[in-house]
């Protein structure tokens, strides 16, 4: 079912002025993209930071983005190969004259943003969606489960792959203190979850990347792979945590179904993923690799992609107050993790079945 989209009201100018580029350049862009498809086309209502979108027709987007943030086709590609469909095709149409900025087209992915589906739905419509966008999240992870590799297998690490520990290192010394006994935590454990599978991960899974049928909530595709790499399995589920609630007034609020629905992933990953159910220990490395993965896409700011210096507080509060929301909050993902460090997990089993059985009382 095809729908129109929205405008977000994002400035498109931010983009051009961020890079420096003249004021000329978007009706460049806009001009290349009318003389290369015969199509109508439009600015797409999400715009991302490193980029200019396009929208041609109804399955077809092209891209401008500048050397820094230009793509790397083999990423894209192994995305496509991993996740099938659920990864836009991606080609390079070449640089657009002087301006420094690389060309892409891919394909238009179907259905709406996590976003639009929240703002589109009223809570007791979207509680039941919410149950479809978490399970096939969980689908997703099984999908890079089967695909991993060893570690000594990555021959070529990325930005984050190549530097877990230097980065854990520099949040354990300047991270807000309240933060640090989880980043000492993490390191402690980061061998175990080396010796995790390294899986195909996002490396930007917000609610507008993730594209779902308005109907049903399922999970019709990921949009922006650009950052993607080779992680240990875990660190990729960081997304979760945007699953389960959404900002409001300044600050995340987890959904009152949050709780539920992080059961309801677990168990849907250890059915998929039939091996974890005997394995307790590794099931608790994996969830302190996701821990792992919260410090890395929140606790290091992004600087335009430099990714090198820690977030601070009065000048990076949004990702200061999803650590707070993610890791210290009672509905967050470290606290149950945390309290049982060094304790065996009951069965994974057990937690399929009471997932299964079901728990009416949370919704």
């Amino acid at each position: 079912m095809a729908h129109a989209p929205k405008d977000s009201g994002v400035s498109l100018s931010s983009f051009f002025d961020r890079n420096k580029l003249p004021s000329g350049v978007k009706d460049e862009c806009d001009e290349f993209v009318k003389s290369r498809f015969p199509e109508e086309s439009r600015p797409c209502p999400f715009q991302g930071y490193c980029s200019y979108t396009v929208c041609v027709g109804t399955g077809i987007i092209v891209q401008f983005r500048p050397f820094a943030h230009k793509l790397d086709l083999g990423i894209i590609t192994t995305a496509c190969e991993v996740f099938g469909t659920l990864a836009p095709q991606t080609d390079c149409l070449g640089e657009l004259g002087q301006t420094g900025l690389h060309i892409y087209s891919m394909r238009r992915l179907p259905g709406v943003s996590l976003i639009d589906l929240r703002a589109d739905n009223d809570r007791s419509a979207l509680r039941a969606r919410l149950e479809n966008v978490v399970r096939d999240f969980a689908q997703l992870q099984a999908i890079s489960w089967r695909h991993a590799k060893l570690n000594k297998d990555i021959t070529k690490k990325r930005t984050v792959g190549s530097s877990l520990k230097w980065r854990l290192e520099l949040m354990a010394a300047r991270l807000p203190r309240r933060f640090r006994n989880i980043v000492v935590s993490a390191l402690v454990d980061l061998p175990d979850i080396e010796r995790l599978p390294w899986a195909f991960s996002h490396g930007d899974l917000i609610p507008a990347n993730v594209m779902v049928c308005p109907e049903s909530g399922r999970i019709l595709g990921l949009l922006d792979w650009a950052e993607a790499e080779y992680l240990p399995f875990g660190v990729g589920m960081y997304g979760l945590q945007e699953l389960l609630g959404e900002h409001k007034d300044g600050r995340f609020v987890f959904y009152p179904e949050a709780k539920y629905l992080r059961e309801l992933f677990w168990a849907e990953l250890i059915t998929a993923i039939p091996e974890l159910s005997q394995d307790a220990r590794r099931v608790a490395t994996i969830k302190q690799a996701q821990i792992l993965g919260i410090l890395l896409w929140h606790g290091i700011a992004f600087d335009n992609g430099k990714l090198d210096r820690v977030v601070e507080e009065g000048k990076d509060d949004a990702e200061i107050e999803r650590l707070d929301a993610f890791l210290l909050s009672p509905l967050g993902s470290s606290s149950s993790v945390l309290r049982k460090k060094r304790i065996m997990l009951s069965s994974p089993l057990a937690l399929v079945r009471k997932i299964r059985v079901g728990n009416p009382c949370c919704f």
